[in-house]
This record gives C-alpha cells, sequence and structure tokens, in this order.
C-alpha cells in the first residue's frame, strides 16, 4: 500500500525523518518496502499483513505512528450535508427522495448498508490537492465524485460506491444473489454471466453492480449526472473473495472488503464522503436510509499483568499496560488492588480478540529489539514414568530398529493416487483427502510402502550402493468407518555389505532375519512365514508372518511391474507389520536369570522331506517333542540338488539338550534325540539321514 508522507500529516504531527520513521513502522510489523519521491514527496510502500485490515488506509497509518510517538490523532472532522437555502434552487429529482428503497435480501452477504442521496450534483475535475494525493496512491482521477469515493477510500479505509440516482429503475437498491445466468457489464467493460453464488446490487429491473468487487456500466456516474447515491456496506469477507476469484476481476474495494471492514466505519466514511461531495460538487442531501444490523459491541478481553510479564520477558506493570492499549483506541479499565485488566478493542482492531493478542501489541509498541533476550525455562520430567506407555513402546522400536542396523526415515503420511496403482492399491481402497494441497497428496496413505520405495528411489538415484530403512508411523485404512492404526516398514534394495571387496547383495532371507530378530527381542518368541500374495508382490514371491497363530504382517519383494514403475533397476525387499499386534504380543520385562551350571548334549538331525512342508512346521515338532529337553533349536543347513528325490529337500537342524538340574547322559539325550525323529518320520514322512 502506497502512503503519501504528506498526506499522513494531515492526521498525526511527525517530526522524524522519513528513513526514521520507516524503520519505526517496519520494527512495528509494518514492513516498509521502499520510498518514492514524487513531486518531492515521500511516499512509503508497505506491506500490510492480511490480519491488519485496519492498516489497509491513510487513517490505520497515522494511528499506528501515533501510538508508537504518543501523539494525538487528528482525524477529519463531519461538515453539514445539506442547506435548505441552496437546495431550493437546484434540480429536481426525476425520481422523488421518498422513493428511495433499500432492501437487503441476503443478510448474511450484507450486514449493513447505508445509501444517501445528494442531489443537485456539479459533475467536473477534482481539486488539484485531491489528483496529486490520488496519483501518488496509483489511482487515476476521474471526476470530482469518483475521485471523493477513492478518495475516502485510502483515507479510511471503507469502499465507497457512487450511483447516478436517476438510471436507477424505480430508485429502488436491492442486495440480493445473482439469477442464474444474469448477464451484467462491469466498468471494465467486460460482459459477465453471473452465478447464483454472487452478491449484487441491483434496482428494480437488473444487477447494476457486482458487490464489493466493481460497479456496472449504466448506473456509473457521468458528465450529465444531477443526483448521486452514494453506497456505504459491509459485505462478506468470504463472499466477496470467493466472487473475486470466480470473475477473475480484483479492485482496491475487493481487496479490503475481503480483510474485512469496520462495521463502524461504514458510516462514518458515508458520511465523510457526502460533505466532500457537498463541498467539491455542489450538493445538498436529500435522503439517508441506513438498513440492516447496527455494529455488535466487541467483547472485553481480560488481561493478566503478570502473565503479560511472563509471556514477553520484561517487568510490566498494569499502569504501563493500561496506558500502551489506549494509545491503540482500546478502552481499559480495571481496580486498583488487581492485576486483572478489561480491555475493550476499537470496532477496528477485527484482529484483537485473545489477551495474547494483547501481548503482541504490547510488544510492538515496546519494541522487539528492547525486549531482552532470555532461555526459557522449564521443567523437565526426569523420569521414565512421566511418558506414556505407548510412547517408550515406539521409542523401543525405533531403538531395535537402529540397532539392527537400519536406518529410520520420515515420509509424507499423504501420496497419490497414482503411487496407490503402482503399488496395487485402489483409489477405492484409501482414504480421499477432502480439499488436498494438489493431487501428489490427495490421499492418506493406506499402507508405509509408498513411501518407503519413494526414499528408496531418491536414495538410489543419488548414488547410494545400497538403502536400508525403516519409518514407524501411522496408517489409515478406508471402509464404513475409517480405521487408522500404527504400522512399522521396513526396505531393502542394494548393496548390503559396505565392504568394497564384498558383494553381498540384498535378499530375502537377510530381510527376514531383520524381521525375526525385532520380534524375537521385542516380543520374545519367534515369528513365521507362510506363503501368502500380497498387493505389491509378484505370486510365490511374498509371505504372510504370524506369532502363533495371529498374522502380524508381510514380507517378501516388490514386483518387477511396481519396481519398473519407479524406476527401480535393483530388487527392492519390504516388510510390513502391525505395530498393535507387536506389541499386545509383547513380553513382561525379565529379571536376569543366571545360567544353568550343567552342560549341554549336542546333536544333529537331518531330514529330507517334502518341498510342501515348510522349515518352520519341523522345527515346531522338534521344539514340542523335545519339550524342556530341547532348550535350543537351530536350523544350520538347507540342501536341494540332484542327489536328493524329486520335489524334496534337505534340512539340518543343531539341538542342545539340557536338564537345569543336573547333567543329562548321552543315553538320556539319544533318547529324546530318536523321538523326535521318529515323530518326524511319522507327522511329514521324512527320511532320516
Amino acid at each position: 500500500m502506497k502512503v503519501p508522507l504528506e498526506w499522513l500529516k494531515d492526521y498525526v504531527a511527525i517530526r522524524l525523518k522519513p528513513e526514521t520513521l520507516a524503520d519505526r513502522l517496519t520494527m512495528a510489523g509494518l514492513e516498509v518496502t521502499g520510498i518514492a519521491m514524487v513531486n518531492g514527496q515521500a511516499v512509503f510502500d508497505i506491506e500490510i499483513t492480511p490480519n491488519r485490515a485496519d492498516c489497509l488506509s491513510i487513517i490505520g497509518i497515522a494511528r499506528e505512528v501515533a501510538a508508537m510517538t504518543g501523539q494525538r490523532i487528528k482525524l477529519p472532522q463531519r461538515q453539514a450535508t445539506s442547506d435548505k437555502r441552496q437546495a431550493r434552487t437546484r434540480p429536481t429529482l426525476r425520481t422523488p427522495h421518498s422513493a428511495l428503497r433499500i432492501r437487503i435480501e441476503d443478510r448474511k452477504g450484507c450486514r449493513r448498508y447505508i445509501g444517501r442521496l445528494l442531489a443537485g450534483v456539479t459533475i467536473g475535475p477534482s481539486p488539484s490537492w485531491m489528483q496529486r494525493r490520488l496519483l501518488a496512491c496509483g489511482i487515476r482521477p476521474i471526476n470530482n465524485v469518483v475521485d471523493i469515493t477513492n478518495y475516502v477510500l485510502l483515507e479510511s479505509g471503507q469502499p465507497l460506491h457512487a450511483f447516478d440516482f436517476d438510471r436507477l429503475a424505480q430508485g429502488v437498491i436491492l442486495v440480493r444473489r445473482a439469477k442464474p445466468k444474469e448477464a451484467m457489464t462491469t466498468l471494465d467493460g467486460v460482459a459477465r454471466t453471473l452465478s447464483p453464488d454472487v452478491l449484487v446490487i441491483a434496482d428494480a429491473a437488473r444487477a447494476v453492480a457486482v458487490a464489493g468487487v466493481m460497479g456496472g456500466v449504466g448506473s456509473e456516474v457521468t458528465p450529465r449526472t444531477t443526483a448521486v447515491l452514494l453506497e456505504s456496506a459491509w459485505f462478506d469477507p468470504v463472499i466477496v473473495r470467493r466472487t473475486s476469484r470466480a470473475l477473475g476481476l480484483a479492485s482496491e474495494s475487493s481487496y479490503r472488503f475481503e480483510r474485512g471492514v469496520d462495521q463502524v466505519g461504514v458510516e462514518t466514511a458515508s458520511a465523510r464522503a457526502a460533505s466532500l461531495i457537498c463541498r467539491l460538487a455542489g450538493a445538498a442531501e436529500q435522503a439517508c436510509r441506513d438498513v440492516g444490523a447496527k455494529p455488535l459491541v466487541k467483547p472485553a478481553i481480560v488481561v493478566d499483568a503478570s502473565l503479560a510479564s511472563r509471556w514477553l520477558g520484561l517487568p510490566l506493570s498494569p499502569a504501563q499496560i493500561r496506558s500502551s492499549l489506549a494509545r491503540l483506541g482500546c478502552r481499559v479499565s480495571s481496580s486498583e488492588s488487581s492485576p486483572l485488566l478489561r480491555v475493550v478493542p476499537p470496532s477496528f482492531r477485527r484482529d484483537l480478540i485473545h489477551d495474547v493478542d494483547c501481548f503482541e501489541e504490547l510488544a510492538r509498541l515496546i519494541g522487539y529489539e528492547r525486549i531482552p533476550a532470555t532461555l526459557p525455562t522449564a521443567i523437565m520430567p526426569a523420569s521414565r514414568d512421566a511418558q506414556s506407555p505407548l510412547y517408550r513402546n515406539l521409542q523401543s522400536i525405533r531403538c531395535l530398529g537402529a540397532s539392527l542396523g537400519l536406518m529410520e526415515t520420515v515420509t509424507w503420511s499423504l501420496v497419490s493416487e497414482m503411487e496407490l496403482s503402482r503399488c496395487g492399491w485402489t483409489a477405492g481402497e484409501a482414504l480421499r483427502v477432502t480439499n488436498p494441497l494438489s493431487q501428489d497428496y490427495a490421499f492418506v496413505r493406506p499402507s508405509m510402502i509408498m513411501g518407503l520405495l519413494r526414499a528408496i528411489h531418491r536414495n538410489l538415484s543419488q548414488g547410494a550402493q545400497g538403502v536400508r530403512i525403516f519409518e514407524l508411523g501411522s496408517v489409515v485404512q478406508a471402509g464404513t468407518v475409517a480405521h487408522e492404526r500404527a504400522s512399522l516398514g521396513i526396505a531393502l534394495a542394494g548393496a548390503w555389505s559396505r565392504d568394497w571387496r564384498t558383494k553381498e547383495t540384498c535378499d530375502f532371507f537377510r530381510l527376514k532375519g531383520l524381521v525375526d530378530a525385532l520380534i524375537q527381542r521385542l516380543c520374545g518368541q519367534p515369528a513365521t512365514c507362510r506363503a501368502a500374495d500380497v498387493s505389491w508382490a509378484d505370486p510365490a514371491e511374498a509371505a504372510r508372518v504370524f506369532l502363533k497363530s495371529r498374522a502380524v504382517g508381510a514380507i517378501g519383494r516388490l514386483s518387477r511391474q511396481a519396481a519398473s514403475a519407479w524406476d527401480l533397476d535393483d530388487a527392492v525387499w519390504l516388510a510390513e507389520l502391525d505395530v498393535t499386534s507387536l506389541l499386545q504380543a509383547q513380553r513382561a520385562l525379565e529379571s536376569a536369570v543366571a545360567p544353568s551350571p550343567f552342560p549341554p548334549v549336542k546333536r544333529d538331525l537331518s531330514l529330507v522331506v517334502d518341498n510342501a512342508i515348510a522349515c518352520d512346521q519341523v522345527a515346531s515338532t522338534i521344539r514340542e517333542v523335545g519339550g524342556a529337553m530341547a532348550q535350543r533349536v537351530e536350523l544350520i543347513d538347507r540342501y536341494t540338488g540332484r542327489q536328493l528325490p524329486p520335489n524334496t529337500y534337505s534340512l539340518t537342524f543343531s539341538i542342545e539338550y539340557r536338564d537345569p538340574a543336573r547333567t543329562l547322559t548321552a543315553d538320556e539325550a539319544d533318547d529324546v534325540h530318536h523321538r523326535i525323529g521318529q515323530a518326524l518320520v511319522e507327522r511329514f514322512a521324512a527320511h532320516l539321514r
């Protein structure tokens, strides 16, 4: 916004140099981006933040300068707008002023509308001082009436519009929504077709203006105009913004209405403009209609002086706070014994709602640079009991992942439809975001896989030789009722070893080993895998992970089609585990147990079984038959080859037998070992080697 210094001095005494004033305004939150010299006068270019609609005017900036410098604000005086002697000699109105009717049909879109009828108007050029100020602000002078509406808009921040009253059908003003496909031509000469969402100003026959945005051709002020209807209103900011965007039409008026204008200022600006028209265009006011709701009284804000001091980090007395806020136009009251103050903000400060808003104003007036820099202090809990159990459990999973050599990654929880389809999901299986930032973030992820693949692609494309990552986060399953749950994703790709002398790559068994180790440490029990189909893997290249009989996740290789879609040349191995299920099976903390003083008896067991029999089934049978004596069962070899019968493979287990109370004899161990072998032969038709 452009602010001429010479115009600013009409309302507040300024003794500072332009550069000094610009620095003070910038430090107070009104950034001066430049100072231009126009006709020998300094003109500030000020960046106004969206919450400070009150500063979109010369008077608004003057209030800020007055508050910063301790000066008094000098508001323009209202002059009489009617003169009965002069009115007798002026032309009579084609439509009697008694017939002026204003009706608001859409109370949501227009809360207040003031119309002033000014007769005997003489259209001509505006005074040179007014033209000079308008040009300094970047507005082209047109004629005295239009220039006055623009002048008061810049001065007070309240948009105005002047209609040629004699061109309004039946002297009627209706504030309503546009009819379907209603047509009108705006003052920029563009014919527009309006939708029912658009708020318009209409007479008895047609729409004559787009409310809050721009007037229309056919009711504008011309050199032949002798009677003017001066409009000053409050229009809903949301409706004005939507209309402006839909029509691709922005104006000085819409810019201010979108940010919200002062309801009290609606009447003040109307009276100010009417006074100038009467003085500079020889008019007299014939009628005034004020329709709609009166401005509401703003509720008081309770400000605690001690809390303000603590928040700002410097001591402030109630008297200092009262004086500072009063300079902003607030009404402040308090009792002598209480640190609490009742603050009623002025109507034009729509941004002052809570006590913290007042704290910010105090900081601005004091000066941010004067607030001492001190480190914040707080009591930090030192006990683990202060943390929630869920937080501790999630942290333990993160620590387990890091201890296994995995790097933690954090990715977006929103994904695109294309990423869903690449991983085998459809749009109907994911929860759609109602108002996404873009189509790249239109769905909430139903799995951790998408984010992990995005991270792998980025790392490998940047030259990483191998990627070993995990992510712990939330996923959402779509359905009649969306279900959110915690999930753990693990991904491996490329080289496994960082040693340049070896060329070991990631594979299924390395991933399974990581999953087994993590579940064993967390839950204290082994996991089992069973072949199954999953959406992101090729058939026969994935498995479900089970704890006892409960499925807790999936593990496998990314399908070749998906890898190609993600532009991944290396094989990618993925696992996703349900954290809730893992935590439910989490083992309780155990006390330390001294190792047995009795030595184990070690035996190896080799057998050949059919390919349809899973290794885990064999291991479970060994533990079942061996009971407490088979304390350790470990697969040490798996072999397939031409030496074996077709569709079979060989397994070798190392078993440790131990009795906690005494030393086992070889015969006792052999007896248990024999019974295990017999059970395997009976159950799986195994051939012992």
